[in-house]
């Protein structure tokens, strides 16, 4: 059996049992299968810390608070075993998944931590990262950000995929242009690379208010495009950025967006808060964020 040390480059499913790992794992079949690298299912054992017992301690007796911190850690130890185990189920039941379909380069691995943590320590062998915006704390209908995202696009060094729904296959991709070095990043890396076949149709769209500096940019984005093959067709619209690439990715019936964004190290407020958080929380299709 494959060792997740015995690998140089993998594509990397975040799966925790939320609604979407179901769609990570699928999404990262295709692009592994593309791409021809091991698949690791990779699941994260976070400890919240959390107890549905009361904490009322510091009101009780002596013999009375043992008895009460001895209940509580016999409750997290029932509850980290019962994690371990659904988790483990999940990892079998989506590798069995994977095997079907034919593909058997593919590594299970179950790790305590957060998520951030653990793929910094497998960073070196990042080829690409996907899992589900929203995480099993997220109970709100409407689409929020999963704990730890933000960590993750700003200081993972790899392509992050933030899958937003069920799986579909990928026939036509979005690439954001505007210049800036991310988006750039983005355009070489989803145009060139094998992530996304050749046959797969690429739209290239540029946004400005004035439309004449976002037909200039339209042009940059040939020039940088150096495989004259490529289905590409480009776009430039003029008005603002967000409602402008939802309207291109709903005019075009768009599978997946590309964009770049800014790395500006610990400094949070760089990225969140900003239109990378707008299109996520917006974008109603999987999303590639690279910087």
């Amino acid at each position: 059996m494959q060792n997740i040390n015995d690998i140089n480059e993998a594509i990397f499913a975040c799966v925790d049992g939320s609604k979407f790992s179901e769609a990570v794992c699928d999404y990262a079949l295709e692009i592994a299968e593309q791409l021809k690298l091991p698949l690791v299912l990779l699941n994260t054992i976070e400890h919240p810390n959390i107890s549905s017992i009361t904490n009322l301690s510091g009101n009780l007796i002596l013999g009375e608070r043992e008895d009460l911190l001895e209940d509580l850690s016999e409750e997290d130890a029932v509850k980290n075993k019962e994690t371990r185990t659904k988790g483990k189920e999940l990892l079998s039941s989506l590798k069995a998944k994977v095997l079907t379909k034919g593909y058997t380069n593919v590594i299970t691995l179950q790790r305590h931590g957060t998520l951030y943590e653990n793929l910094k320590d497998f960073e070196d062998k990042l080829r690409v990262v996907l899992f589900g915006v929203s995480g099993m704390g997220s109970l709100d209908e409407e689409m929020e950000i999963g704990a730890g995202v933000e960590d993750i696009i700003r200081d993972i060094d790899a392509p992050i995929i933030l899958i937003n729904k069920d799986y579909t296959p990928i026939k036509k991709v979005m690439i954001a242009f505007n210049g800036a070095s991310g988006s750039v990043r983005a355009l070489e890396e989803v145009s060139a690379s094998p992530m996304f076949a050749k046959e797969i149709k690429r739209y290239i769209v540029t946004v400005d208010k004035n439309i004449q500096k976002a037909q200039d940019l339209s042009h940059q984005a040939k020039d940088l495009i150096q495989d004259l093959s490529l289905n590409c067709e480009y776009i430039s619209k003029e008005g603002e950025a967000l409602e402008s690439i939802l309207d291109s990715i709903a005019t075009n019936d768009i599978d997946i967006l590309a964009i770049g964004s800014y790395s500006h190290g610990k400094i949070k407020s760089a990225l969140f808060g900003s239109f990378t958080t707008k299109l996520i929380k917006n974008v109603k299709i999987p999303l590639i964020v690279l910087k």
